[in-house]
């Protein structure tokens, strides 16, 4: 975050609710093991004896992960919720929230479309040297219609369409058209 706004602070919180082992039917669950409400029986477990299946199950409430709450605050900004952020910043900041997963726990491979759209060519510019850094451990597809964007790419692929009305593929290396153009 502080890297794509210059600057700024941003924070996941994480919010916890309770889970009371009670699943659609009413039933309550105990360790994978159900006791049917309706016909009194119990499914055959191998190590489990009658009589510790006739038990009630009672409620146990655990607290498990509900969800996350996104705080962001842009430098020279006082917000405290993310929907006064103007539609560039909300962009940023999700952003930046992708590029710390991917920092964190890279996958081999990741699709990108229009992801750019709502930002101008400097931001842009912020978020593709991101990118570049990222590329070392994950390999990016990005759809896209910025020009500053296609700029840093290694190749480009795109379909066009000549007066004649049919669609042609063209794919480009950029090393490869470097080398030609020299």
């Amino acid at each position: 975050f502080a890297l794509l706004f210059d600057g700024g602070k941003a924070e996941l919180i994480e919010i916890y609710g309770t889970d009371n082992a009670e699943d659609d039917d009413g039933q309550f669950i105990d360790d994978g093991a159900t006791l049917s409400v309706e016909t009194g029986h119990a499914p055959s477990l191998p190590d489990a004896s009658l009589d510790e299946i006739d038990k009630p199950k009672r409620k146990r409430g655990k607290k498990i992960l509900t969800g996350i709450d996104i705080t962001a605050c842009p430098p020279g900004k006082k917000i405290k919720n993310i929907r006064a952020l103007s539609g560039g910043e909300r962009t940023m900041t999700s952003i930046a929230l992708m590029c710390a997963i991917l920092k964190t726990n890279p996958s081999p491979f990741v699709v990108l479309d229009e992801v750019e759209a709502a930002l101008d060519e400097a931001n842009t510019l912020r978020v593709v040297n991101i990118l570049k850094e990222l590329a070392s451990e994950s390999q990016f597809i990005v759809i896209t219609h910025n020009r500053a964007t296609m700029h840093a790419a290694d190749a480009l692929y795109g379909v066009t369409m000549g007066k004649d009305g049919i669609s042609h593929l063209l794919s480009v290396n950029m090393a490869d058209a470097v080398a030609t153009t020299e």
